[in-house]
């Protein structure tokens, strides 16, 4: 058993500054002895004064670096650099650092006399007490508290209540009978209320389709086709009822496709992304934590809890602490602008998109609009933003780049307790190999290194030759980097560490301080660590020596449990109908849109409460509606009612998802592969650089040595994988183009409702991409492989791709475009007939039907 307080920090090579941004509790909110003011009134103060205002106060009208030393806010929030005093700690203060004149020199003149410098030791070190009073200006807020008492009255921050829907039908009415659970009842009470009633039952094998697509991502198989339509006959609801249970909900394929949801909202990706595009090799284990949570069923709120505080949550297991670590990765997959020179910009940053992610996903609340102001439209204060601010801004994130000249906020990641039996290890000699090339690259780089430091030390301006030095020094240096961390990866018998990237709190948690208009360089006052107002009807402190995210994470998931609930419920929603109840799913405030069925919506928010935050119980609940069995087919009355269908007298026909389309293609050729991969491709490439979708690692197998540098295209991997769409890797700013093609989530940002486009660029990549020419012929294989009369060939691929029969017309159609001599029977050229089958199963693939679920 581990203690389940310690941590696992992975240290790189290289040294890296962890930033301390808040103001220490120590410093600001303790109150200075006499001695301890003396001590700075007459030993440290006097020396700023004399050696550093003159570049760094507003009298002098100097902040240079972005740091001001003539308060006490400034010199604890430091400058472009990080802060200038920690206090208790020598070595995280670059103050400290620049009056010994080791990384920065100040004063730039000559150094502070030896008993100063011993005065500055002694001040950070018993806790640098600073009586000074910070120069701030209070920012005040235009949100008056009868402004949140009346937010709070907002449908979607009221509590829930089950009201039963008014529906009231004659006896001999034809809907009477229509309804079939609870769902259809409040359905049709708005359809009736508007005029509507609802269209006629899909046939089954549309019904099969559906929910197969819906569920697990994957066309319905011609056997289970065949096997759904004889049941249905008998007792359709007995049908839905056993494929969902048995088969669907039971599937592996489930939580791939429904983490692929959460995935979109969660921002998922493998790499940086923006100017430094720098890969997260670690990333794949949030992505598989996430697919294990929905396949396990794991209770919802826990599922948030985890994401947001795992490493906070009582444990009993190393397996239980490596999980709930490897969940807070969550807070640190998102895009990262690694090239900012300022720090304090980089973690405000940071900390913005982990309140904007959290917010939003969770709440469906945009609080990250607070950042420079008042919140607009709802009752959030800016105060409120920095509230939650202080939470973040107490948290540690490690999300793991190594280090490159334009890098400059490279991160550590956290190793897990337990061994990784996906990791990837090496032999001792590939180890060697990999040794001996960084000690070759090093010694290169210093070469080279000196070549520059002449250049510049000449005072002329560089010629072309002189550049292309200086070109290939920064080059260099940052292949250096990618190799050092390619060897830290591995121990010195090439077993592979296992890390993760995720979050822990600081040692000394602190509230943040609010910014006018969110700049970082116009502070105002501090402001205690907790919760928007809007929300915290009984708000809890937060204790001194914690962040605030458990206390988060729990406030989120039971004191505003019935708000969670419902933007989650309206999230499953959507994806089953193809909207939600409220069709802006991260947007529940004043600014989004009204639900078009409110009694159902908290009807099912406290119904998916009340069965323990189970996911699967609530699409259960959801596919075994009448609702959910609709036809799609298109009324013109009906139509100019309703033509939204927000009342779902209709089931809205779907244009499938990105992953869904590409794995269908697999299924229908026979070449998918159902087994999950080992990690991840970026796992194997390793800290790298990303352009124009290329990575470049080393390849450690080439004549079992090892060392030399390969080249891969993230297409050249999507062209070549059979594997599920979920297990492609996602490369900020370069998706798969069979995945870009058809509105793949864009990875920097939280994506709860995907476009659905159709465009040209779709059918000309149907008509001359290579995959799908490949698996055309594999299609027309496992045809020729299936059946051998043509007639049946083409009934067999109709429900291969469509799941449903062929009609006599498409039948006739098929077979004018396979053989012009309409013989039914396979000739003895089987070349010539698998080419004529190929065009045929490619025109099937390309079709509207085939990548729509009706």
């Amino acid at each position: 058993m581990m203690n389940s307080q310690k941590r696992y920090v992975w240290v790189f090579s290289v040294f890296i500054i962890s930033i301390f941004l808040g103001e220490s509790s120590l410093a600001q909110n303790d109150k200075p002895t006499e001695e301890q003011s003396r001590f700075f009134e007459t030993k440290i103060r006097p020396q700023l004064i004399r050696h550093c205002y003159g570049c760094h106060s507003a009298r002098s009208g100097k902040i240079r670096g972005g740091l001001r030393l003539d308060t006490s806010l400034g010199i604890l929030r430091g400058g472009n650099s990080g802060p200038a005093v920690v206090p208790n700690n020598l070595d995280e203060s670059l103050l400290w650092n620049a009056i010994n004149h080791e990384d920065f020199e100040m004063p730039p003149s000559e150094m502070m006399p030896k008993d100063v410098i011993v005065d500055f030791r002694n001040w950070i070190e018993t806790g640098a007490f600073d009586p000074r009073v910070g120069e701030t200006v209070e920012i005040r807020s235009e949100i008056t508290e009868k402004d949140v008492e009346e937010g709070r009255e907002f449908w979607s921050i009221r509590e829930p209540e089950i009201v039963k829907p008014s529906l009231s039908l004659k006896r001999d009415s034809h809907l009477a009978s229509w309804p079939i659970t609870e769902i259809d009842k409040y359905i049709l009470s708005g359809q009736v209320e508007n005029g509507l009633e609802p269209s006629g039952d899909a046939s089954p094998n549309t019904i099969l389709r559906r929910l197969s697509f819906d569920l697990i991502g994957l066309p319905p198989t011609p056997d289970q086709i065949k096997w759904f339509e004889e049941k249905s006959l008998q007792d359709p609801d007995q049908a839905i009822q056993y494929v969902v249970d048995t088969y669907y909900l039971k599937s592996e394929q489930f939580g791939e496709r429904w983490g692929r949801h959460w995935l979109d909202v969660a921002r998922f990706a493998e790499s940086t992304g923006k100017e430094q595009n720098l890969t997260f090799p670690n990333a794949w284990r949030y992505r598989n934590y996430v697919i294990d949570s929905f396949n396990k069923d794991k209770p919802y709120d826990r599922f948030i809890q985890e994401q947001i505080a795992g490493d906070l949550l009582p444990i009993k297991t190393d397996e239980q602490w490596t999980e709930n670590l490897i969940a807070t990765g969550f807070l640190a997959i998102g895009s990262k602008t690694l090239v900012e020179e300022n720090k304090r910009q980089f973690e405000m940053d940071l900390i913005d998109e982990q309140i904007d992610v959290t917010t939003r996903v969770v709440l469906g609340l945009s609080v990250a609009c607070a950042r420079c102001h008042d919140h607009k439209f709802d009752a959030i204060p800016q105060a409120d933003y920095y509230a939650m601010a202080g939470i973040f801004q107490s948290t540690r994130t490690y999300f793991g780049t190594h280090s490159t000249q334009q890098n400059r906020n490279p991160s550590s990641l956290l190793q897990l307790p337990v061994a990784d039996k996906d990791a990837t290890d090496i032999t001792p000699q590939q180890m060697a190999a990999l040794e001996k090339q960084l000690a070759d690259q090093r010694a290169e780089l210093r070469t080279i290194q000196q070549e520059v430091r002449k250049i510049r030390s000449s005072g002329n301006s560089p010629d072309g030759n002189a550049r292309d030095v200086i070109g290939k020094a920064i080059r260099m240096r940052k292949d250096v980097g990618i190799l050092q961390e390619r060897v830290n990866s591995f121990d010195d018998r090439g077993k592979a560490y296992s890390y993760c990237m995720a979050t822990q709190n600081i040692e000394r948690p602190a509230d943040a301080t609010l910014l006018q208009s969110g700049d970082i360089d116009q502070p105002g006052q501090t402001v205690a660590r907790g919760f928007p107002q809007l929300l915290a009807y009984n708000p809890s402190s937060i204790p001194n020596d914690s962040s605030g995210r458990l206390e988060l994470a729990r406030w989120m998931t039971n004191e505003n449990s019935a708000l969670v609930a419902r933007v989650m419920v309206n999230r499953i929603w959507l994806h089953l109908f193809g909207e939600g109840i409220v069709r802006s799913p991260e947007e529940f405030g004043a600014t989004g849109e009204l639900p078009s069925h409110p009694e159902l919506l908290d009807y099912l928010a406290i119904r998916f409460i009340e069965n323990g935050w189970s996911v699967k119980q609530l699409v259960r609940d959801i596919v075994s509606s009448r609702v959910y069995r609709l036809d799609s087919k298109n009324d013109t009355a009906k139509f100019q009612k309703d033509s939204e269908n927000k009342y779902l007298w209709r089931h809205s026909r779907k244009r499938l998802d990105a992953e869904v389309i590409r794995d269908s293609i697999l299924s229908v050729s026979g070449n998918l592969d159902l087994a999950r991969p080992k990690a991840s491709l970026v796992a194997e490439v390793g800290p790298s650089a990303i352009r124009n979708g290329i990575l470049v690692t080393v390849d450690l197998n080439i004549g079992g040595r090892g060392g030399n540098t390969k080249r891969t295209t993230i297409e050249q991997v999507a062209q070549a994988s059979k594997y599920r769409s979920v297990y492609l890797p996602v490369i900020r700013d370069y998706p798969p183009r069979s995945l870009e093609l058809f509105d793949f989530a864009d990875s920097n940002m939280v994506v709860g409702k995907r476009d659905s486009s159709n465009t040209p660029d779709q059918g000309l990549y149907f008509l001359n991409n290579p995959f799908v020419i490949e698996q055309s012929d594999a299609m027309a294989r496992v045809l020729m492989s299936k059946k051998t009369k043509l007639e049946d060939q083409i009934v067999y691929a109709f429900l291969l791709a469509y799941s449903r029969e062929a009609t006599k017309s498409e039948i006739e159609d098929a077979r004018k475009l396979i053989s012009n001599n309409g013989s039914g029977s396979l000739t003895s050229n089987n070349n010539f007939r698998l080419k004529q089958l190929s065009v045929f199963c490619q025109s099937i693939i390309a079709s509207a039907e085939f990548r729509h679920s009706n």
